[in-house]
């Protein structure tokens, strides 16, 4: 990924420094995207938290929009909670321990990807850890939340690539 501080991809593909790519090439490259990805993606690749309170209103307004429902026994801001985390766990995933977020680990004279993350370098969501943020059972956690969860965050990722194609367009010389 594109990010500030990031070393030039390529010759034509640079940062306005040429060394490096500054957090105002990342702004800069933003300009035709949507707000609600104008703001994640400052929050996640330039670290700016000015505006985290509208982007956290934006991640709550998409998941309620969503017509998600919890029941009675559930904390009424389940829904609320659940966009708050997947926001927050697609800014600053959890990196593996086992591979220490690089997603490849060495046995004996071999590399292979890392059998806890599968390759990823991040740590999945476990049910009991969602189950714990939700105010949920662990039951209602893996079969009802988890797969909301997971929606959301492939959303996330969508606005990831979006971002991407974006960023490669902008700091492309031409």
């Amino acid at each position: 990924m594109l990010t500030p501080g990031a070393p030039p991809m390529s010759a034509e593909i640079r940062g306005t420094s040429g060394q490096r790519i500054t957090p105002s090439d990342v702004a800069a490259c933003l300009a035709h995207v949507d707000r609600y990805t104008y703001l994640y993606a400052l929050s996640k690749f330039c670290l700016d938290d000015h505006s985290r309170a509208e982007l956290n209103d934006l991640a709550i307004d998409d998941a309620v929009g969503r017509g998600y429902t919890f029941q009675s026994q559930e904390p009424d801001d389940s829904v609320e909670r659940l966009g708050l985390l997947a926001l927050s766990f697609s800014i600053s995933p959890s990196r593996c321990a086992m591979c220490k977020g690089t997603g490849q680990v060495i046995f004996g004279s071999k590399v292979d990807s890392c059998p806890k993350c599968q390759g990823t370098g991040n740590m999945q969501l476990s049910a009991r850890r969602l189950a714990d943020a939700m105010g949920a059972g662990r039951w209602r956690a893996q079969k009802v939340w988890m797969p909301r969860f997971q929606t959301l965050l492939s959303d996330y990722q969508v606005k990831d690539d979006a971002i991407q194609t974006v960023l490669y367009v902008g700091l492309r010389d031409e």
